[in-house]
């Protein structure tokens, strides 16, 4: 009777030493886990914090005077217009491109001022005058607004541009024309 008592608590003893253990187990692997998802999340706000730091370095470098000079956005949206007006006095366009436009920007104002072949053939059109203007924003992206005049078979046409520019190209063209609905009476 004296084995089977000692058996007995030896067994009880080995269970509870395992549930102790395997409850160890469980607590070790809960704990990794949270240590895990809190190395996650301290790289995460890192990242954060580096990014942030580097927009705020970047706004700190920007001066007004950065933003208020436009020079830069003048003559990009002036050699887009002179090139485009050169093209549209060429008897035939082919493959059209623009140094600080893309194909997108250069298709969208061809087809806003010549818009297509005329069966009397090509219409005579010269650029009269471009009254744009630009503005930038700190991240140095900007755009120009404006009307371009020109004569097309003689005839005074206008339109309206809006350019949208980042770095040294103009990356987004819309045309149209603009109407004044201030009540003003002005065109």
């Amino acid at each position: 009777m004296q084995k089977r008592t000692y058996r007995m608590v030896y067994g009880f003893i080995t269970l509870l030493a395992l549930v102790c253990l395997i409850d160890a187990v469980a607590t070790a692997k809960r704990n990794n886990d949270t240590i895990k998802a809190s190395q996650t999340e301290i790289k995460q706000l890192s990242h954060q914090t580096q990014t942030n730091q580097k927009a705020a370095k970047a706004y700190e470098q920007v001066e007004s005077s950065d933003i208020r000079n436009t020079d830069d956005f003048q003559k990009i949206g002036h050699q887009f217009i002179v090139e485009m007006f050169d093209l549209l006095k060429k008897q035939q366009i082919n493959d059209p491109k623009s140094k600080v436009a893309n194909d997108k920007v250069v298709s969208a104002f061809l087809g806003a001022t010549f818009g297509g072949d005329v069966d009397e053939g090509r219409p005579v059109i010269k650029l009269l005058e471009e009254d744009m203007t630009y503005s930038k924003s700190a991240d140095g992206t900007g755009i120009g607004f404006g009307q371009v005049s020109y004569t097309q078979s003689g005839k005074k046409q206008e339109i309206s541009l809006l350019m949208h520019m980042q770095g040294n190209q103009i990356t987004e063209l819309q045309v149209g024309k603009v109407r004044d609905t201030s009540g003003s009476g002005e065109k």
